[in-house]
């Protein structure tokens, strides 16, 4: 049996840089190569913890890579990719893994790290953690770890000394940068700065443009927005969800769907809730 959690920061300092916590623990009696989930794009940066791996492959396009005993960071620049179980007739395969995501900002503002360096980079947390000793001991804590939220405990403990050594003077522009405008040009006249400047912060800072953020940001409201739709057990009407969530049409609409997601919102409600609500355009 899995136990399977995520959770938010409660803390309000944390809330400032920590988007979403993610834990899974138990075990199974077998695993096939059966299809998991597939992982999109997304302008957040995540940690991944997993204590004992081996049960689980990353499929891209091009590619296939067992997920081994180890930490991962993930710029979440990039492209989808979808995850499965590795087959085992083993019985008893403990599992426990957890994942931190952080809010766009924090990669570079407290491990002074650019998303963009870290496309094709096999980096583990401690590789940018600032104090590896630190890291060391939190990283044998979490495992010793009986619960979720006992490993969300220990690492807000160690992530707030991060804060207390590293963090500087937030960047007064980030509440502009992460909210939505409509057009590169109007949001530098607002900020008195070229858009080369803007360009310039956002490549720095998130390691994505200005169109890329925030076509990002669209398309995980998009998904948000879906998400209450099938809680709510309502039709959806992707039409109205494209001009809803600022698209320009339908065409738009399934191009950048599809984009960041490899299928189109039919697809994406068909493979993920099987028929349990109905849409139209």
């Amino acid at each position: 049996m899995i136990s399977y959690k995520e959770l938010k920061p409660k803390h309000a300092i944390l809330q400032n840089y920590i988007h979403l916590y993610t834990y899974s623990l138990g075990s199974l009696e077998s695993t096939s190569n059966k299809y998991i989930t597939r992982a999109f794009p997304t302008f957040h940066t995540q940690f991944y913890f997993e204590f004992y791996g081996n049960i689980g492959k990353l499929q891209t396009k091009d590619d296939s890579t067992i997920i081994t005993k180890r930490t991962y960071v993930n710029s979440g620049v990039g492209d989808w990719f979808d995850i499965y179980e590795i087959k085992s007739d083993k019985n008893n395969i403990p599992i426990k893994n957890f994942k931190v995501d952080f809010l766009p900002h924090t990669l570079f503002e407290i491990f002074q790290v650019s998303p963009k360096e870290l496309i094709n980079q096999d980096l583990k947390v401690e590789d940018i953690w600032s104090d590896k000793n630190e890291c060391r001991i939190m990283l044998e804590k979490m495992e010793a770890s009986i619960s979720g939220e006992e490993m969300i405990k220990i690492f807000e403990e160690y992530f707030l000394k991060l804060l207390e050594k590293r963090v500087k003077q937030t960047n007064p522009y980030l509440p502009l940068f992460l909210r939505y405008n409509s057009s590169l040009e109007d949001f530098s006249k607002e900020l008195g700065y070229s858009r080369r400047w803007v360009q310039k912060e956002y490549q720095k800072i998130f390691g994505l443009s200005f169109k890329e953020l925030h076509g990002n940001m669209r398309f995980l409201r998009t998904l948000q927005h879906i998400e209450h739709f099938i809680s709510l057990h309502q039709s959806i009407n992707f039409s109205l969800l494209a001009i809803e969530c600022n698209y320009y049409d339908q065409a738009h609409f399934i191009k950048e769907f599809k984009k960041y997601s490899g299928m189109t919102p039919k697809e994406y409600i068909s493979t993920k809730y099987k028929g349990q609500v109905l849409f139209y355009w």
